[in-house]
């Protein structure tokens, strides 16, 4: 555990907190919003390469600024030499001049949230946070929270077993790719330690008291004066965290055993050093590797007969085995939405919330009833605080399947101060192997996002949304997705979003005044 620093701002101060108090029964009672002032949001999108950390900033500058710091991670920066060591150092004068980190949120274990906490950030947070917050699928006491995590590492480790089989098959270097959200190239049968080190450190290191929180929780105390979070996910719900098809199926669990046992079989033929007594023949009498294929099997083994060769055929699982690992984790992301009381403007953080999770908050049981100024009571349901989202951070990099459609994006209906910030480093994206799979953002996505947003969209590797130009290898798949008068005028409503910038090397970012 790092030692504390000399210098520590404690989170919570006395008269601070009577002050918070009085605020926020002010601005939850309060007179009209346009005759009070306003507490200002400032959000900070850190330019670490492809990878999330968000620094937000309740009642800037005013008599009750709090500070939530949302995730920091990376898995590598190819636009500048920004690295989650440069957060480090910025959070650190921050917190030497008496600015701690009130609400540290940790969304998912995937290296790219959270590769930070291993090692950069641990020095500068440790005693300067005032509480922590987790989903509760990370709470080592909860029972579902346990049953969830088995079955995430029963397909851990068949794909282990997969990556020991057959190392030099074309599509391992994929499935590496892949697998490295979750910290390492070929995961054991439990996440990898990287990741691991980072939320350890998340939920019991920083000396703030840890909070599990639920789909439905409510946060509306003195905690952030003059704001409600409302929890939106992870869901609680089975079917909605997989993600795939009837709750009852076991097909998968399935797919998961017989493909490490065929893995295993498949590595004691072609590796000496390995066996299996299920094999039907003593190991002395066992040929194996290349020299069994060639003196065996020449023609099939001959250069002109590759087409023929189905060695890895038994394989073609290990993709979708892949891909369901990295979305079952996607969709334990701790999303939220942070309501400024006196206007009820929305600021959306979904993490990387996939589709179940999405469509899981607007079950009948996900509402919430408050007391409005007038002191009536009121139910806000996912719908009503998507209606009024003014600044929406794109899920999963911008990727196709984070963002939902008809219960997403399509209900975020202020097109006309909607502001969008993709974290991404697109460059880095394109070179995960397969190369240029990884289309981050996803063109559809990405187009309708700036329409939605009258072209307000903020990435952080590139700054303003602009058009792709000939020649451009990283953006070429943008090139002509809309005409240049098009343009045009979205660059005219970003100029005019003076509330928005990018000229700071380490962020961009984004006010609510």
């Amino acid at each position: 555990m790092p030692k504390k620093k000399s210098v520590v701002a404690k989170p919570s101060d006395p008269k601070a907190s009577a002050a918070a108090k009085k605020s926020a029964k002010k601005l939850k009672k309060g007179t009209n919003p346009n005759q009070m002032s306003l507490p200002r949001v400032k959000v900070q999108m850190f330019r670490q390469g492809l990878g999330d950390s968000f620094l937000i900033t309740l009642d800037d500058q005013g008599a009750n600024e709090r500070r939530l710091l949302i995730d920091c991670g990376t898995l590598g920066n190819k636009v500048s030499e920004v690295n989650t060591g440069s957060i480090a150092k910025y959070l650190e004068t921050l917190i030497a001049g008496g600015k701690a980190i009130d609400v540290l949120i940790a969304t998912h274990e995937h290296q790219d949230h959270v590769s930070g906490f291993r090692k950069d950030l641990q020095s500068v947070l440790t005693g300067n946070v005032g509480q922590v917050w987790l989903a509760w699928t990370e709470n080592p006491s909860d029972s579902d929270a346990k049953r969830f995590a088995k079955y995430k590492g029963d397909l851990a480790t068949a794909l282990h077993s997969v990556a020991q089989a057959a190392p030099n098959a074309p599509f391992t270097n994929d499935l590496e790719s892949l697998l490295e959200f979750s910290g390492s190239p070929l995961l054991g049968a439990a996440f990898a330690n990287t990741v691991n080190d980072a939320m350890e450190f998340v939920r019991t290191g920083t000396g703030g008291k840890t909070h599990y929180r639920n789909p439905g929780d409510l946060i509306d105390d003195e905690t952030l004066p003059g704001f409600r979070v409302y929890v939106l996910g992870p869901p609680r719900s089975e079917q909605s965290l997989k993600d795939v098809g009837s709750h009852a199926s076991d097909e998968l669990y399935g797919l998961a055993a017989s493909l490490a046992r065929t893995a295993l079989i498949h590595t004691s033929i072609m590796n000496s050093s390995l066996s299996d007594p299920g094999l039907p023949f003593d190991e002395r009498h066992n040929h194996v590797g290349d020299d069994l294929l060639a003196n065996m099997y020449p023609t099939y083994t001959s250069p002109d007969a590759g087409w023929r060769r189905i060695d890895y055929d038994w394989l073609n699982g290990a993709s979708e085995l892949a891909l369901q690992l990295d979305n079952l984790t996607n969709n334990t992301s701790l999303a939220i939405a942070i309501e400024r009381i006196a206007d009820g403007k929305v600021l959306l953080f979904p993490a990387d919330a996939q589709e179940g999770n999405w469509l899981s908050w607007h079950a009948p049981e996900i509402k919430w009833n408050i007391e409005d100024d007038s002191g009536n009571k009121r139910e806000v349901t996912a719908a009503d605080l998507l209606a009024r989202t003014v600044f929406y951070k794109v899920g999963h990099h911008g990727s196709h399947n984070a963002t939902a459609k008809g219960k997403g994006l399509e209900l975020m209906s202020r097109n006309d101060e909607l502001v969008a910030f993709i974290p991404v480093d697109r460059a880095m994206a394109l070179t995960r192997s397969p190369k240029d799979s990884w289309q981050m953002p996803a063109r559809p996505l990405y187009k309708e996002l700036l329409k939605r947003c009258q072209g307000r969209v903020m990435r952080a590797d590139l700054g303003w949304a602009a058009p792709a130009k000939p020649g451009d290898d990283v953006e070429l798949m943008f090139l002509n997705m809309e005409d240049e008068e098009q343009w045009k005028e979205w660059a005219a409503n970003q100029q005019q979003a003076s509330h928005v910038s990018d000229s700071n090397p380490l962020f961009v970012e984004y006010l609510l005044t």
